[in-house]
């Protein structure tokens, strides 16, 4: 019976967090979807090149790109090995996976503005922790020999899109946010229900008092509080947003901004994606990205902390939670605007059958 009500409780605890947070989903996946039938991967990679101006490209593609991280590394692989600079193909990577649209709408919803801007330009510092750090450690025509060594195969991608002509009618656009939920499904459900069953089993205190204990150790207590978070996206396995409901879970229990967001960050760090990179980029590459993303992740951190953080259960469920009624109508609205692509989607089908 105890267990019977276990499952209950975290079921209902995940099924509270995806309501919540459903407006959110919705009104990300289609934005994202809606851009992403407009820009092609190779209208994306012919802007990746070096310097300031690809940095910004590659960031810029990433936030209105898919938020799966599995496709944005498929992505990057694409990119890199069609000759895009690494240093804009990781600015993509980056942004996709913690500056994107669709996962800062999430953020808004689930854990309030603070976090969503705390994620994006520390999502910025870290792309410039990553782009400075490969022009220190590596030559130009290093990066390029590299690179030329590596080979030129951009056949393998996760990714849905097509470097060919591209139809770009409201029935693209459901198939694209459609096959952007496929994606990620697993992701959402798994950190869904890992937020879930930890809120309605774990008690906050619990963790609270274990973070308490990290945090006050003499000197070195916040540094391995960045650390933790990063150790703890790690252990999940969970990337992307699936992550945002556990952030919510850890805000609850009082571990701080800095180190919360230092988790969402760490989505990046998890073992199979790692595996994707040694794949994708030159082991010297892979190497030195993992290393000055981790340093990245930890500045960002510390100075969004800085910035805007304040201490233990300064971002309480209070202030993380909608408004009830407003949550209903936004949902409502979501769903509404959902049902009208695909109602747009199922008549430009049926016109281009009917031609």
């Amino acid at each position: 019976m105890e267990i019977l009500n276990a499952l209950i409780a975290g079921i209902t605890q995940a099924a509270g967090f995806f309501w919540d947070s459903l407006f959110g989903l919705i009104f990300g996946f289609l934005i994202s979807a809606i851009v992403q039938v407009m820009l092609t991967p190779a209208t994306m990679n012919r802007y990746l090149g070096p310097g300031l101006r690809g940095l910004l490209y590659g960031a810029g593609f990433g936030i209105i790109s898919s938020a799966c991280s599995y496709g944005a590394a498929a992505a990057a692989r694409g990119f890199y090995r069609s000759g895009a600079d690494i240093r804009s193909v990781l600015a993509f990577l980056i942004s996709s996976t913690n500056m994107n649209v669709a996962i800062l709408i999430l953020f808004w919803s689930l854990l309030g503005w603070r976090f969503a801007f705390a994620e994006f330009f520390g999502g910025a510092i870290i792309i410039a922790v990553v782009s400075l750090g490969f022009t220190l450690l590596f030559r130009p025509s290093e990066l390029a020999r590299l690179q030329t060594e590596y080979g030129d195969d951009s056949s393998e991608s996760h990714c849905h899109h097509s470097d060919g002509p591209v139809r770009r009618g409201w029935d693209v656009v459901a198939s694209t946010a459609l096959a952007d939920v496929r994606m990620l499904r697993t992701e959402l459900i798994v950190g869904y229900l890992i937020a879930g069953f930890a809120a309605a089993l774990i008690p906050p205190g619990w963790l609270s008092a274990a973070l308490r204990v990290v945090g006050s150790v003499p000197a070195a207590g916040y540094l391995l509080l960045l650390v933790v978070g990063l150790l703890i996206a790690i252990a999940t396995f969970v990337c992307s947003m699936g992550n945002v409901p556990i952030a919510r879970y850890l805000a609850n229990a009082g571990i701080p901004l800095g180190a919360n967001t230092t988790f969402i960050y760490g989505g990046l760090l998890i073992l199979p994606l790692i595996a994707i990179y040694r794949k994708s980029f030159p082991t010297r590459i892979t190497w030195t990205f993992l290393a000055l993303f981790t340093i990245g992740a930890l500045m960002a951190g510390a100075i969004m902390e800085r910035l805007i953080g304040s201490t233990f259960g300064g971002m309480s469920m209070g202030s993380m939670a909608l408004n009830a009624r407003f949550t209903l109508v936004s949902n409502a609205i979501a769903l509404l605007a959902a049902a009208a692509i695909g109602m747009a989607a199922y008549r430009a089908r049926a016109s281009s059958a009917g031609a």
